[in-house]
């Protein structure tokens, strides 16, 4: 079996690309073979890691000398979806979609959308939703129930991507500061429904809360590895000059190993007013964090539901943390996460059995 991967390969570090490299790195180890055609344009070091130039380019190399069974990709649009199906018909390959997030409205869908899945479901591409909503969404487009298998992104993490001793010395030093440390992430900069999407300003206002509180032996770290939009981070710098948090609240900008800095830290929070299935949420778990979400979706058992873009909220959920954290890590100590990658293997063959089609 022969397996091509289509999407984002770190760096850029986020949920997407980290998925890729953990499901890249498990075919490796489990013998298969397996090639990554990345579309960021960045350099990779990693052999079996093929910079695309242009999807067109790439697709009509497809047709004329492709060798994968199975393309796997992982960036979805109407055109991107419409070309796949295509390249179906034309070459007989196995088409897969996983969909790491689906924050369209079903009103939104125009004419070219809706005719994308259309298409799809007549070539029996396959989709890999990460949630049960993104596959209610899909099937409510027309696509068959079972061409749609809901997936959590989720693979563990390797030993040496939760090792804090590879962490930089300037985080390592942050939590030499304080007794009680937390942390939050985001990919990059991004707005939905004219709000912060990841919740920077959010994490800002929390700790505002917690030292005007008098809980001033408290850090934050807020990882952003792709800043992105520069004017809106210059903005949150101000603001937290403006309350006086520059001891207090440390932006990381550079790429690292995220579960690293979850285990470095005490507790993670994801204060997003949109979102999928989030590996960080499902890692800080694994390593035993307690972990407070807000409430825009359904969360993985464990997590701490806060009312989204409350502060009022997030502080009490924060504070019952902070005042019961034994207990708290105690609820968390027997939650275990399944290992997804197998999940997706099974998925391959099933596409590949002549009974699929």
């Amino acid at each position: 079996m022969k397996i091509a991967l289509v999407g984002i390969y770190p760096p850029p570090y986020g949920g997407r690309s980290i998925h890729i490299k953990r499901l890249n790195k498990r075919f490796e180890k489990d013998g298969v073979t397996c090639t990554v055609y990345e579309n960021s344009g960045v350099f990779k070091k990693e052999n079996n890691v093929i910079i695309m130039k242009s999807m067109s380019t790439w697709l009509i190399d497809q047709l004329l000398h492709g060798i994968e069974d199975v393309i796997h990709c992982h960036n979805y649009s109407p055109k991107s979806l419409i070309l796949f199906s295509l390249l179906s018909i034309l070459k007989d390959k196995k088409i897969i979609f996983t969909l790491h997030s689906f924050r369209y409205s079903l009103k939104d869908f125009d004419l070219w959308s809706k005719f994308a899945f259309w298409l799809a479901t007549r070539v029996r591409v396959y989709f890999i939703a990460v949630s049960p909503e993104i596959k209610e969404k899909i099937v409510s487009l027309g696509v068959k129930s079972e061409y749609v298998e809901v997936i959590p992104a989720f693979i563990p993490p390797a030993l040496d991507e939760m090792d804090v001793s590879w962490l930089p010395e300037s985080l390592q030093n942050i939590r030499k500061k304080y007794k009680f440390l937390i942390t939050a992430n985001a990919f990059r900069i991004s707005f939905y429904n004219d709000y912060d999407l990841y919740g920077i300003d959010l994490s800002i206002e929390l700790m505002k809360r917690l030292v005007d509180n008098g809980y001033r032996d408290i850090g934050f770290i807020y990882v952003i590895p792709d800043i992105g939009d520069y004017e809106y981070f210059e903005k949150m710098k101000k603001l937290i000059e403006k309350y006086d948090l520059k001891k207090y609240f440390h932006f990381h900008t550079e790429p690292v190993a995220y579960p690293a800095v979850i285990n470095l830290c005490d507790m993670f929070i994801r204060p997003t007013n949109t979102d999928g299935d989030a590996l960080s949420i499902r890692e800080a778990l694994t390593l035993k964090k307690p972990t407070i979400t807000s409430d825009v979706c359904k969360r993985p058992e464990g997590t701490i539901l806060f009312e989204k873009r409350s502060v009022d909220s997030l502080y009490f959920k924060t504070i019952q943390v902070i005042e019961n954290y034994d207990e708290e890590k105690k609820r968390i100590e027997n939650i275990k996460f399944e290992d997804n990658a197998e999940k997706i293997l099974e998925v391959y063959k099933k596409v590949l059995d002549k009974q699929y089609l």
